[in-house]
């Protein structure tokens, strides 16, 4: 589940360290009593020109009844973000996923490293997510690409005709090497047999980078 949090600028060091001082504390417990898998809070790279969002929360759970179960599903995230808002950030949505295939953490993650979040409307969902899992996936374990971690997430809810119906996300150890993922390489070429530009021939809808605050797990 990722939740959009919007922290006006002069409020984001208090808010930052609210989270990761006190907030980060009760998570680790919820971890570590099973109650979750992993919790993160990033910060998007850019600033805020469309006055949407500036960090965002991460929690990861094992399934759909874990995530809803009683002081651990949304309300115990929502409760995070206002009881550390007040003032400092208002809250905007919970966004569900559920993660389709992914590609395992090469390294530890450290606090700072970043992540490109791709999203996406294909035209056929299915067939997005099957070569994402046949085709990409292994070029991206086979191939140095200087990724750290992949995935693929599939959004539960909400659903609408103008939302994103899918997401890749590609890890990266820094700034500029998430950067050069995104200039185009007119020598490369996608692997055999894809047939992305039909499944998703509009491309992506969106590509936002965020940089880890924090991640617990």
């Amino acid at each position: 589940m990722i939740t959009y949090v919007n922290v006006p600028a002069e409020n984001q060091e208090e808010f930052i360290n609210i989270e990761t001082e006190y907030w980060a504390e009760s998570k680790q417990a919820n971890i570590d009593a099973g109650n979750q898998i992993a919790w993160g809070l990033v910060q998007k790279v850019g600033g805020n020109p469309n006055n949407s969002w500036t960090h965002a929360f991460i929690n990861v759970y094992e399934n759909a009844e874990q995530m809803t179960s009683p002081g651990v599903g949304p309300s115990d995230n929502l409760a995070s973000s206002l009881v550390t808002s007040g003032s400092l950030s208002s809250y905007q949505a919970d966004f569900h996923w559920v993660v389709k295939t992914s590609m395992q953490q090469s390294a530890e993650r450290v606090d700072g490293q970043v992540t490109v979040w791709n999203f996406a409307r294909p035209a056929n969902i299915n067939g997005f997510i099957n070569e994402n899992t046949n085709l990409w996936k292994p070029f991206f374990e086979n191939n140095d690409t200087g990724r750290i971690s992949w995935g693929v997430g599939l959004k539960l809810n909400p659903r609408s005709n103008n939302l994103s119906t899918v997401m890749t996300w590609d890890g990266f150890p820094s700034l500029a090497d998430a950067l050069n993922s995104l200039d185009i390489d007119p020598d490369f070429n996608p692997p055999r047999g894809s047939k992305m530009d039909e499944y998703d021939p509009d491309g992506w809808t969106s590509q936002i980078i965020v940089r880890d605050i924090m991640w617990l797990n």
